[in-house]
């Protein structure tokens, strides 16, 4: 098989790193792929394993994407296109080059699938509760679980980590590696740990890291400085963006994350304590694995900074906690989120497709192309409207703002 890959951009974030590692792995296991995204700060990473790449516009500029895609598919005899997130997805949708021709299969790495993509797309999906959920919908729908390269993310030296990184052992390191954007209220989450950090540096060593890049980073550095002020010296590191976030992971005793840096933390033997909206955060353990695991790496409402706090002062207090969850994680992991066993659940996924190309009548093709088509435009006027509430109700439906 010829696959085309198309991640929605280039940046760091967990839907782009699994496209480009699984895009590596199918690779592996006998088959062509390409990638068909914008340059960004994964372009080297793609460049560095030996993918052919394909530039394009960024997905935003819906013409120049979709004119850039036909120029490409004229070129290169294409089996099937993989894309990734809802702009790329909607572009290909609606490309006079892909519609009847080449089957499309759509990945979404979010909690929920935006109401305005396609209904007869095929889609693949992170949770086995969204999968289901899709299923109900009488919707195509695969779960495949976010992957992990167990081999790549494992904990093999972390006081080597800390020396790299500045660290001696007499810290206690809490490790967040995320985009700081609003979006699934990520950076609001990065801010609140910034805060009770801040707090509890008084009576404990604590040392946050925070690696990731985005619109709220000068926002995070600010915070960051006002607090390393107050201390008179570093309790809260700003890496930035890291083309290898690796050391911040391992260098930590506690991760704070949600989603693909939740099951990286977790492959790491690190304690986790997943963040998610609302105020929500929750230490992974026993009592609560199976529900991450059915839906997700995320959760919903909860009593904010104090529920953090709770989580932590458990956490900072008890090391061989801190140990056994670790373990508990990496067991976890290596059980159910393998690159390895992705990869080929993938290429399984695509096989079934080719063999049942073209099932779906051209009624039902336009029909789901016309719905979609009123949603996504009815989105385009919340986003120029401004409409606050409106945003929110957005984001929370699977799209990333």
């Amino acid at each position: 098989m010829k696959i085309l890959v198309c991640p929605h951009d280039m940046n760091l974030g967990g839907s782009q790193l699994n496209a480009i590692e699984l895009a590596d792995k199918v690779r592996a296991l006998g088959h062509e792929v390409v990638i068909h995204a914008p340059e960004g700060v994964l372009t080297d990473k793609v460049r560095s394993l030996g993918i052919p790449y394909v530039s394009s516009p960024v997905p935003a500029n819906h013409k120049e994407w979709r004119k850039s895609l036909g120029r490409l598919l004229e070129d290169t005899d294409i089996d099937l296109i993989h894309t990734y997130e809802w702009e790329s997805t909607l572009d290909a949708s609606f490309s006079p080059s892909v519609r009847g021709r080449i089957p499309l299969l759509a990945s979404v790495m979010s909690m929920q699938v935006p109401e305005f993509l396609p209904r007869h797309l095929p889609l693949t999906v992170g949770t086995p509760a969204l999968a289901a959920e899709l299923a109900w919908q009488h919707r195509t729908a695969f779960l495949l679980e976010p992957p992990v390269d167990m081999e790549l993310n494992k904990a093999t030296d972390p006081a080597a980590a800390r020396a790299g990184l500045g660290l001696g052992d007499d810290r206690i390191v809490i490790s967040i590696a995320t985009k700081l954007g609003t979006e699934l209220e990520k950076l609001q989450g990065v801010l609140s740990a910034i805060a009770l950090v801040d707090r509890m540096a008084d009576s404990h060593p604590l040392h946050l890291l925070i690696a990731g890049g985005g619109p709220g980073l000068s926002q995070v550095r600010e915070r960051a400085r006002a607090v390393n002020e107050r201390h008179q010296g570093t309790v809260v590191e700003v890496l930035g963006y890291l083309n290898d976030p690796r050391p911040a992971y391992e260098a930590a005793d506690i991760v704070l994350g949600m989603g693909a840096s939740a099951i990286k933390a977790m492959a790491f033997s690190k304690a986790l304590v997943v963040q998610g909206e609302a105020g929500f955060w929750k230490t992974l353990d026993e009592g609560n694995a199976e529900g991450f695991l059915q839906r997700g790496w995320f959760g919903y409402k909860g009593q904010g900074i104090a529920d953090l706090e709770r989580e932590l002062e458990t956490l900072v207090a008890q090391p061989e906690l801190r140990e056994r969850l670790g373990a508990f994680g990496r067991t976890l992991v290596e059980k159910r989120y393998s690159l390895d066993r992705s990869a080929k659940e993938l290429v399984a996924i695509y096989l079934d497709l080719l063999a049942h190309r073209g099932t779906d009548t051209l009624t039902a093709r336009a029909a789901s192309l016309l719905r979609s088509a009123v949603e996504v435009s009815r989105f385009r006027t919340v986003m120029k409207s401004g409409a606050l509430t409106e945003r929110e109700k957005w984001s929370h439906s699977g799209v990333e703002l």
